[in-house]
């Protein structure tokens, strides 16, 4: 197999969909040795903030000079963007290496793999090919059926509970809750930033039974944003192991500073397992956390953003965001959204911040077709439809004034495909 070939083959298990449940997984890393056992993790479920507290969490131990695996899910351009050492993602000839390896495991178990199943697996091995200290593991969806869920997290936490995958996970918070705190299987510290009480019981319950430490933002520890402008956000972090004052973030949005949080004390939990932490590699590793795709400007003339959210609450958030951050900027909004998501709910959340929509359509057969909503009146009024992501960036952009913004969201691959046009047309 040459890198084409391997990612052809990851790519064609994609037709096989996704299959909630351990068995096939399980067997398939035993075939392998067993190397989700041979690493320690932190392991991160939640509806939202997921993969940036990974960061946060993987920025501050590598900063502490140990050597990382991150796995998070899904990929903005390239599968190898999943799978990450000191992030570094996987280089081509471990993928093919790797991809080889655990192909020739799951034929010779006759066992069918889905691509998540597999790309688990993958990871955990080119972990342990890489003699890696640390993993910090991102759970895909949900967390009791997770293929990530065969690891022993020392650390486990849970970001937010909220609607979303509604079709694999139900409706109900509580019912939602219990499948994330499901990663929570043996004694070990739990963080977590949900508030609710009847949400946060589940959890509380979970971490009892397993005779765990858990520690809730807001109660246990605490941020206070101080500053949230463009370029930087600065809070403080208080809890009783000591606070820290003036922590500075390149990742923007308020709840970015909650993330942050979460990583810091998901890594002050480690002291009893050997991990050795000052406030100075903190502050470091905080400061230098990148996450593509999260509030990214990708443009500055005209100001153009790239933000995956994908669902009601994110979408909120991340208008609530766009219009604290930039006050007096006319807000225009390229939306792509899953027709498997609550779309007009997100629409109508859009159409509450932003002065025009465009919707669009990426290339995806999950994708909404904005034809569909035509002839439909918003707040906005009736909604623009270009279905293809470039052109409506490139026609957005156009008619931007130099008091405008354009931010292209509502999934990742809408945010994929404009990234894709922005890298091939050398448009900063």
């Amino acid at each position: 197999m040459n890198p084409q070939q391997s990612l052809d083959y990851l790519y064609g298990l994609q037709t096989s969909g996704i299959k909630l449940g351990l068995e096939n997984t399980a067997r398939l890393l035993e075939q392998l040795g067993n190397p989700q056992q041979r690493i320690p993790a932190i392991h991160i479920a939640g509806t939202k903030g997921k993969g940036s507290t990974a960061v946060f969490i993987e920025s501050i131990l590598r900063t502490a000079g140990y050597r990382t695996g991150l796995y998070t899910s899904p990929h903005i351009q390239h599968f190898s963007e999943r799978i990450q050492v000191d992030r570094q993602p996987i280089p081509e000839a471990a993928l093919v290496d790797g991809v080889r390896r655990v192909k020739q495991a799951a034929e010779q178990l006759d066992l069918p793999v889905t691509f998540f199943e597999f790309g688990t697996a993958l990871a955990f091995q080119h972990f342990v090919d890489r003699e890696v200290e640390w993993n910090v593991i991102e759970v895909g969806m949900g967390g009791r059926l997770d293929s990530t869920n065969l690891c022993q997290g020392e650390v486990c936490v849970v970001t937010s509970i909220s609607r979303d995958h509604e079709s694999s996970l139900g409706t109900e918070l509580p019912a939602i809750a219990f499948e994330k705190a499901c990663i929570i299987k043996h004694p070990c510290t739990v963080v977590t930033a949900v508030e609710a009480p009847e949400v946060f019981g589940v959890i509380e319950d979970r971490a009892h039974q397993f005779d765990c430490h858990l520690l809730q933002l807001g109660k246990d520890f605490k941020v206070k944003v101080r500053a949230h402008a463009p370029g930087e956000m600065v809070f403080d972090y208080e809890s009783a192991e000591g606070n820290i004052e003036g922590v500075t973030s390149s990742l923007l949005g308020r709840y970015q500073a909650q993330n942050a949080g979460l990583a810091i004390a998901a890594c002050r939990a480690l002291a009893p397992k050997g991990v050795r932490l000052t406030d100075a590699t903190i502050r470091t590793g905080i400061a230098n956390a990148q996450w593509a795709g999260r509030l990214e400007i990708v443009n500055t003339s005209p100001l153009t953003l790239l933000d995956c959210a994908h669902n009601p609450d994110s979408l909120r958030k991340l208008m609530e965001a766009l219009v604290e951050l930039y006050p007096d900027r006319t807000l225009r909004v390229v939306l792509g959204i899953m027709q498997d998501k609550p779309y007009r709910e997100c629409i109508e959340i859009v159409a509450q911040f932003a002065h025009h929509i465009t919707l669009t359509r990426p290339r995806q057969e999950r994708s909404l077709n904005p034809a569909d909503l035509a002839g439909e009146t918003f707040p906005t009024g009736p909604l623009e439809i270009i279905e293809d992501v470039p052109q409506a960036l490139i026609a957005n952009q156009k008619q931007c004034g130099p008091d405008a913004l354009v931010c292209v969201t509502g999934s990742i691959f809408t945010v994929a495909e404009a990234r894709e046009h922005i890298e091939r047309t050398c448009l900063k």
